[in-house]
This record gives C-alpha cells, structure tokens and sequence, in this order.
C-alpha cells in the first residue's frame, strides 16, 4: 500500500499507530504555524447587517472602534456582509447607521478578540427602527439628477407627457414619453413615468423592462423602485416586492403608498411585524389615501387571534369609505369577528 507520498507502510499496526503518531505531531505544528502567522496579521472581525423585517442591510455603514484609538469604517455588500481586516487584539464596539434612514440605529455591540480559538470573530448585527417621525426626503436633488444634461427637446416632451398624462390622455402621453426617451436614454424619470402608464395599461412586463431601465440610471430613484415593488406584488412575487419597495421607503420615506404596498408584500409573506409597522405608517403619513391599511391590519390581528382589534380596523375603514363595493362583505366579516371575541 503506497502513501500519498510516494513511500510504502510497513510493519502492520505499529507501523500505522507509528504513522499516525507523526502525521498527528506534523499537523499540530502545521496549525501552531498558521495560527502564529494569522495572529501576526490581526483579526477578522465579520459579519451580516439586518433590516428591522430580517432583510440584508445593503450599504449601511459599519463602525469598528476601541480604547487604543482605532476607528474603521466599511459599507456592507449587497447581502448585508462586512468585514474588518488586521485588527489587533483586544475589545472593540460595533456599530451601524443607514444612510437612507437615519431612524434606523444598533446599540454598540461588544467585539472581544479573545473569544475565538482562531483569528476570525464573527458579529451579526441588528438595525432597529427608532420611533422618531421620518422626515422626507423631498426636494432632495441625487446626483443622478445633478449630473443629467437633457437636451431641451427631450425635456420639452417630458413635460408635454406630463401635462397629457394629468389629462388622463394616456395613450398620447406614452407616445410623448418615448420620444423623450428616444431623445435622451438615459431619461430615468421619463423610463420610470412611463412604466407607470403600462401598469396602468396592464402591461405589467414592459412596466418592469422600464423600471429596471430606470434603477440601472439611478438605484435610488423612488418612483421606479416602488413601481418594481408593485409589479412584483401584482405577480405575487412577494420576496421580490418587499425587496424593491424596502429600498424605495428609504429612498422616499414620506410616500404612503410605498409604505402601503409594502405592508401588503410583508404580510404576504408572514413578517406581521414588519407589515404592522408598514401599514400603520402609510396610514399615519395619508389616513385617506392608504384607508384600505385598515383592512390588511383587520387581517394581521386576524391571524393574530386578535378579534377585537380585527373587527376595529374593518369598522374604520367602513366608517371611512361606506360606499365601498366590498362594504356588504366587510361587514359581514366584522359581525364575524367580534362574534368570536364572545366565544373566547
């Protein structure tokens, strides 16, 4: 029987036990080696970055610092992962702030190198929403649109599309759109406009080809990533949805739509906590506009056994909208709700 190096074994089982012996001591002083070398480098302090709903942290901002005066900084990837490289021994804090909404905060969480066996230190991280009141980002102008120059004729024809489009003359006002877009591709608003108009045409694929356009122009350009979030939740794409319309609450925070379709996409997907927060904010931002949060929170308590609460919210929205053509229905549930609550 050959060895992997090139040798023979002899000798039956002390010749094995013998074998074994040294392979043992050889790999014990391979990894006092390698752990000599890595601690020379420092440590590696890693980990994720989580949204309040569980979702990755994309381009938040992860501080490292500790009592010998180290301060780094690192923007998470698109899954939510960071990492600190050559960091010394000792006791850091981490920390982490979203750029696209400050409300969002870490406690410190504590780093201590001296709880690894090697030189890795893994800390996942846990952004939490703070009860401040959000403050919108309107009149915000990105760089994106700082940095446009759109020939005249083609912003001649956006505003001619927008004029048409307040007209409910839909149909003319995608054509104006286009020769805007044609004029000028990299015409983002235009893009996301009319992928609005296909929605509203039913034409939920070439909405989506526009929007998309629209992101790779600007990633944070709200009314397209809001108009994805849509799409994706009229295909009951809901992971999708939440994804994109996570993205355009921070970009336009102080949209109640966004917030609303949000809370719709979140509830789809069982996260009650987050489309708890979602609906209740639409509502707080647009009570009329976002009415129909009353009856996606009628049922979150629902599947909460919360009856009361339930039937509560179906009561506000019929208070709210009494010719509604599901009010007969609504109705009928909130007597079946608050029936419930007798039973318990």
């Amino acid at each position: 029987m050959r060895s992997y190096y090139g040798g023979h074994i002899h000798g039956g089982r002390a010749s094995s036990a013998r074998l074994v012996s040294i392979i043992a001591a050889m790999m014990a002083l391979v990894l006092v080696v390698v752990d000599s070398r890595a601690l020379q480098a420092g440590f590696s302090v890693y980990g994720t970055v989580s949204l309040p709903d569980g979702n990755p942290a994309i381009r938040v901002i992860v501080r490292i610092s500790g009592l010998s005066g180290l301060n780094r900084e690192v923007r998470t990837d698109n899954q939510g992962r960071y990492e600190f490289q050559a960091i010394p021994s000792g006791r850091y804090r981490l920390t982490v702030t979203n750029p696209a909404d400050p409300s969002q905060f870490t406690d410190a969480v504590e780093a201590d190198t001296s709880r690894t066996a090697g030189n890795r230190l893994l800390v996942h991280l846990y952004l939490r929403t703070a009860q401040a009141k959000k403050e919108s980002r309107a009149g915000v102008v990105s760089l994106a649109e700082a940095s446009q120059q759109i020939p005249k004729d083609a912003r001649k024809a956006f505003e001619e599309a927008l004029r048409l489009k307040a007209d409910n003359q839909l149909d003319q006002a995608l054509k104006v759109f286009t020769r805007a877009i044609d004029l000028y591709p990299s015409y983002f608003q235009a893009l996301a406009e009319r992928g609005q108009l296909h929605i509203a045409k039913n034409q939920i694929a070439k909405a989506i080809a526009d929007f998309e356009s629209a992101v790779k122009l600007n990633e944070e350009w709200g009314p397209a990533l809001r108009g994805l979030g849509y799409c994706y939740l009229e295909q009951q794409k809901f992971e999708d949805a939440s994804k994109f319309l996570e993205r355009a609450v921070a970009a336009e925070p102080g949209v109640a739509n966004t917030h609303l379709f949000l809370g719709v996409a979140t509830l789809a997907l069982d996260r009650r906590e987050a489309a708890k927060n979602a609906l209740q904010e639409a509502l707080r931002l647009d009570a009329k506009g976002a009415v129909t949060a009353h009856i996606y929170l009628a049922d979150l308590y629902a599947r909460q056994e919360r009856y009361t609460e339930a039937a509560d919210e179906l009561r506000t929205y019929l208070a709210a909208s009494p010719g509604a053509p599901n009010a007969a229905r609504l109705k009928a549930k909130e007597a079946e709700l608050r029936a419930r609550t007798k039973q318990r």
